[in-house]
């Protein structure tokens, strides 16, 4: 997964990020989140995320994404006009960040929202508009739709932990990350999660005879 480093990257340097994916006939751009709450020190398990990433979606550790998929989950097979269109909202939404007092930190607010900010005493508005979150669009529908998204805290690619690892162990730990698929799950304990939800899914009784009957 491609998107991963670059992700890490930025985060760990609370960088803009910009990320677009396509799939056959839909698209996602959205802004990854960064640190509101920056302090002299680097360390960042301080840090409070405005929003999430990219993988913040995702309950499993990237993995290689050409193997064992269709062309059309590959992102090589799209409509004519989906890269286009997502290229073009990537630096339109860009352009929004640089030109928002708060810049990558500005709130992802709705258009009835961010007109009554820009009106306000506090002057906290875009000249271009709102800054949404997530652009989710849909070719088969000619739809688009704004979205917003938390930070999650056992993210494989801007949490705490996982930039901690990776400010401590350096290359080591990119090494370590892609020669083992299951390592950030579980340093960031969606392993335990994945256990634990598995357990859930069974219900015990007991019966009268008291014989232990599980159903499914």
């Amino acid at each position: 997964e491609s998107r991963w480093l670059p992700t890490l990257m930025c985060a760990q340097s609370n960088k803009i990020t910009i990320n677009a994916a396509l799939g056959f006939d839909g698209y996602l751009v959205m802004r990854h989140g960064v640190d509101t709450d920056i302090n002299d020190g680097p360390s960042p398990s301080t840090h409070c995320r405005s929003y999430g990433c990219y993988f913040c979606m995702d309950v499993v550790a990237p993995s290689n994404s050409t193997v064992d998929r269709t062309l059309d989950q590959q992102c090589t097979v799209t409509r004519p006009g989906l890269a286009p269109i997502a290229s073009a909202l990537a630096v339109e939404l860009a352009v929004a960040i640089l030109h928002h007092p708060l810049g990558a930190a500005a709130r992802a607010a709705s258009p009835e929202e961010e007109e009554e900010e820009s009106e306000s005493e506090s002057g906290v508005g875009s000249p271009l508009g709102i800054v949404p979150h997530q652009i989710r669009g849909s070719l088969s529908q000619f739809q688009q739709v704004h979205f917003q998204g938390p930070a999650f805290s056992q993210c494989t690619a801007c949490s705490s932990k996982v930039r901690l690892q990776w400010a401590e162990d350096g290359d080591a730990f990119i090494l370590k990350v892609c020669n083992e698929p299951s390592y950030l799950e579980d340093l960031t304990g969606l392993s335990e999660m994945h256990a634990e939800a598995a357990v859930d899914d069974w219900d015990v009784e007991e019966d009268h005879d008291d014989l232990t009957h599980i159903e499914w």
